[in-house]
């Protein structure tokens, strides 16, 4: 299925910028729909109105917080200036703001995210979290580091591996946007390769049938997390994506201990595809 709908969270970030140019690239390339969503929950702005102060002072304060709001949208429309106006959409829904983009991202073929970064005092209720809208929406998603400039074809693709549900539907996701000048790198951290964990299964003939081509390899785990070994092996390899799914571990478990899902959508320098 070709990607025509693309969903893209907006809320002014510089992460969120480097999304959204990054999501009109996309558009162009895909001849696809472009959707962008601003979801907000209460800001402290707004929060610090009490019953007792003029209606002026009360007025006063929500116009800011209006202002704010208009500046996002037109941010969205100078950077998207070059869609056509019968692709390009705009959503504002204030609410749970995790929550609120997994439920509309369950209705696109992709949704593309800035990487998880804290705003200014009084900008926590506009924050994003890739990993959290990962996991409740069960859709892929993209989430791009700030000042980061993607390509779409050409790129060396790291696909993290470890035999996992997980990994396999962020693999099957990801086969929608992979081209056949693309250069795929499966690579396992401290587990069997992928050839060897599936007896008479050609593994590199299964992705030539879809004109793709592919090297296995596999990474000693050593002191480092796997997180830091995926992330070093893709500073080393010049990689321009990295495929992994999202919470093969319960969200309990990697919020207690940490995890591989959390370090990554916390610390990646390239563009990252996560499905769960």
């Amino acid at each position: 299925m070709s990607i025509k709908n693309i969903l893209v969270a907006y809320n002014g970030l510089p992460g969120a910028d480097a999304a959204l140019h990054g999501a009109v690239m996309m558009q162009k390339y895909y001849d696809a729909h472009l959707t962008g969503l601003f979801a907000y929950g209460n800001s402290n702005l707004a929060g610090r109105i009490q019953p007792w102060m003029p209606q002026k002072v009360q007025d006063a304060i929500l116009a800011v917080d209006t202002q704010s709001h208009q500046n996002i949208r037109d941010k969205f429309t100078d950077i998207c200036a070059a869609v056509p106006a019968d692709k390009k959409h705009w959503i504002e829904n204030k609410g749970p703001v995790q929550r609120t983009l997994a439920a509309y991202a369950r209705l696109y073929d992709i949704t593309v995210l800035g990487m998880h970064e804290a705003g200014d005092y009084g900008q926590e209720h506009i924050e994003i979290h890739p990993d959290r809208v990962t996991l409740e929406s069960g859709r892929p998603v993209i989430s791009l580091p700030a000042g980061f400039t993607p390509k779409l074809t050409g790129r060396h693709v790291i696909v993290a591996w470890d035999g996992g549900r997980a990994a396999a539907r962020a693999l099957s996701d990801a086969m929608q946007i992979l081209k056949h000048d693309d250069t795929i790198e499966i690579v396992s951290v401290g587990r069997l390769p992928l050839a060897q964990t599936l007896p008479d299964f050609d593994v590199k003939r299964f992705f030539e049938r879809h004109d793709l081509q592919v090297t296995l390899t596999e990474l000693p785990r050593d002191k480092r997390s796997i997180a830091e070994t995926l992330a070093d092996h893709c500073a080393t390899t010049g990689a321009g994506l990295l495929v992994m799914g999202a919470y093969e571990h319960s969200p309990l478990r990697e919020g207690l201990i940490g995890g591989v899902t959390q370090d990554i959508s916390s610390r990646a320098k390239i563009p990252v595809l996560m499905s769960h």
